[in-house]
C-alpha cells in the first residue's frame, strides 16, 4: 500500500537515487535537491510516496504569489503506471489551490507520452515548446492548469 507524506531532509539519499533512476543525465544533484527543502513551507512543498517503508516516488512544488510550478515528479521505474504519479500530482494541485495560486505550470519532455497523458487528464494544456531544452535530445513542453481565481 502506497502512502504519501511530506518529505524530510533524511530522504535526500532516496530522492537522489530516484533522480538517477528516472532522469539519468538530467538528474538533479544533491545541492539542487537540498534546495527544494530551503523554502519549505514558505514557498516550497516536497512530498514522498512510500511503499513498505521504501521511497518509490517524490514530487515538489514551488508556489510564489499566484503561480505554482510543479518542479519535479519522479516515480521509480518499476513502480510507474500504478497511479503513484497521479496521486503525487493530485496532492500538489490541492496544495497549490490551498496556497491561493490561480495557475500551475510544469515542463515535460515532449517524448514522455505517459506523463503528458496524465497531465492532460488533470486539465493541463500545452502553452509553449522549448526546442532542444533537454540537451538537444528532446523539446520541453510547458503546460498550464488554471486553478481558478483568487478571492476578492
Amino acid at each position: 500500500m502506497v502512502s504519501l507524506r511530506p518529505a524530510q531532509p533524511a530522504d535526500l539519499t532516496a530522492l537522489r537515487e530516484l533522480e538517477t533512476a528516472c532522469f539519468g543525465r538530467e538528474a538533479w544533484g544533491e545541492q539542487a535537491l537540498r534546495g527544494e527543502f530551503d523554502g519549505v513551507p514558505e514557498t516550497r512543498y516536497v512530498l514522498v510516496a512510500e511503499d513498505a517503508g521504501a521511497v518509490v516516488g517524490y514530487a515538489s512544488l514551488l508556489a510564489i504569489d499566484t503561480t505554482a510550478d510543479v518542479q519535479r515528479i519522479a516515480v521509480r521505474p518499476d513502480c510507474q503506471r500504478h497511479g503513484i504519479g497521479r496521486g503525487l500530482l493530485d496532492v500538489l494541485v490541492c496544495e497549490a489551490r490551498d496556497r491561493g495560486c490561480v495557475e500551475a505550470l510544469l515542463e515535460v519532455r515532449d517524448d514522455n507520452a505517459g506523463a503528458i497523458a496524465m497531465y492532460e487528464t488533470f486539465g493541463f494544456v500545452v502553452i509553449a515548446r522549448r526546442r532542444g531544452y533537454y540537451g538537444g535530445q528532446a523539446d520541453a513542453l510547458v503546460l498550464r492548469l488554471a486553478l481558478g481565481s483568487t478571492p476578492g
